[in-house]
């Protein structure tokens, strides 16, 4: 079995012309970075409309733990909202269209870029 898997490794997909895609993934680097960039959101004035179902972050340690919140905002302080990549990028936008010249901003809206570049692509 190891020396069919060795010689077929590579070459078990039957659909090797289509595209695929996936749902990203939030892992610990991408939270730690998400994390920086969201503090710049929060210090000029970006908040988090939370729902029901919305993922959430908190550090524990060198990781973070992980949950949804249902009906109970309390369990939210201090915890880091996890957005859909969409939600991310139209942050970016807001960013880009407000008409100021605060360096707040500036870094902000470089964070978010930099984030989106390394976990979006």
């Amino acid at each position: 079995m190891t020396k069919l898997w060795e010689m077929k490794s590579g070459h078990l997909d039957p659909y090797p012309t289509r595209e695929g895609f996936r749902n990203f993934t939030w892992t610990n680097a991408a939270i730690s970075d998400w994390e920086t960039a969201w503090n710049a959101l929060w210090h000029i004035g970006v908040k988090w409309e939370w729902q029901n179902s919305d993922r959430y972050a908190r550090r524990y340690g060198d990781t973070y733990n992980l949950f949804a919140c249902h009906n109970d905002a309390v369990r939210l302080d201090m915890a880091i909202p996890l957005p859909g990549t969409d939600a991310v990028l139209k942050m970016h936008e807001y960013l880009l269209d407000l008409p100021t010249d605060d360096h707040k901003v500036d870094e902000a809206t470089n964070l978010i870029r930099k984030w989106i570049r390394d976990y979006v692509g």
